[in-house]
C-alpha cells in the first residue's frame, strides 16, 4: 500500500482501496476529499485502475462538443461547482485519451515511491491543461516534474512491464462488482461517487474503531 504523509497524530492506519480513471472529473473531486481526510486519518491508500472508457482507441478520440463549448473552456454543472468547493481548476480537454499508458506509468510510480504526487499531477495535467495522457512523453514529462527516471519509466511503458497488473486491477474490479468510480473501500466499507467529506470521515472513523477493536454504536 501507499501511505498518504498523515497530518494527524493517530497511528491507527486504515486501509483504503480507490479505483480510479484520470479521465474521470468526480475521479478528480474525489482525490482532492481523500487528501483532505488524510488530515484527520491515518491512511494506507492503494490506487487500482478501472476503465470509464475503455472504448477509447489507442490515439485517443477528440472531445465532443458539449453546447458549443471549445476546449480550454471551464467545465459547468455540478461536477464543476463540487470540484470549486475543493479549489480544483476544471477545464475542457480537446481529447480523451485512452487511459492504458497513464496507469501504467501509475504502477511505475508505485513501485518507485511516489504514486501520491505522480496521481496528482495526471489529474491537474489533463483536468487544467488538456494533456494527452495516452501520450508516453507527456507522461514523461509529469514524471520528471515528481522526481521520477523519465527515460527509466518510457523503456518499462514500451515493453509493457506493468500491462498486466493495470489490466488485472481492472478485472478484480468487475469481478469485485465496481460498475462505477471513483469507488472507495474504507476498513471495510465500499462506497461509489465523491461524496461529501462528512460521509468519508463517518466511515473512516467506523473503520478506525473497528481497527482498534472497540464497540461501533449501533452493531
Amino acid at each position: 500500500m501507499e501511505s498518504m504523509k498523515p497530518v494527524t497524530t493517530d497511528t491507527t492506519v486504515i486501509p483504503v482501496t480507490v479505483w480510479y480513471d484520470y479521465i474521470c472529473p468526480w475521479c478528480y473531486v474525489g482525490m482532492a476529499r481523500l487528501e483532505r481526510l488524510h488530515e484527520e486519518f491515518n491512511l494506507a491508500v492503494t490506487f487500482k485502475t478501472f476503465y470509464l472508457r475503455p472504448d477509447i482507441p489507442p490515439e485517443g478520440r477528440a472531445r465532443e462538443s458539449k453546447d458549443g463549448a471549445k476546449p480550454g473552456e471551464p467545465v459547468t454543472g455540478h461536477v464543476a461547482e463540487e470540484a470549486a468547493k475543493e479549489g480544483l481548476v476544471m477545464r475542457r480537454a480537446a481529447l480523451t485519451p485512452n487511459s492504458r499508458l497513464s496507469f501504467e506509468a501509475t504502477e511505475y510510480a508505485k513501485e518507485r515511491g511516489l504514486v501520491e504526487p505522480f496521481h496528482r499531477e495526471c489529474y491537474r495535467a489533463y483536468w487544467e491543461d488538456g494533456a494527452n495522457l495516452g501520450d508516453i512523453t507527456v507522461l514523461q514529462g509529469l514524471a520528471d516534474r515528481v522526481g521520477l527516471d523519465k527515460g527509466e519509466m518510457k523503456k518499462k511503458l514500451e515493453i509493457g512491464v506493468y500491462t498486466d497488473q493495470a489490466q488485472k486491477q481492472y478485472e478484480e474490479a468487475l469481478y469485485l462488482g465496481v460498475r462505477g468510480i471513483p469507488s472507495f473501500i474504507i476498513g471495510r466499507y465500499f462506497f461509489s461517487g465523491a461524496q461529501p467529506l462528512e460521509l468519508f470521515k463517518q466511515v473512516a472513523q467506523k473503520a478506525r474503531v473497528e481497527q482498534l477493536g472497540l464497540h461501533v454504536p449501533g452493531k
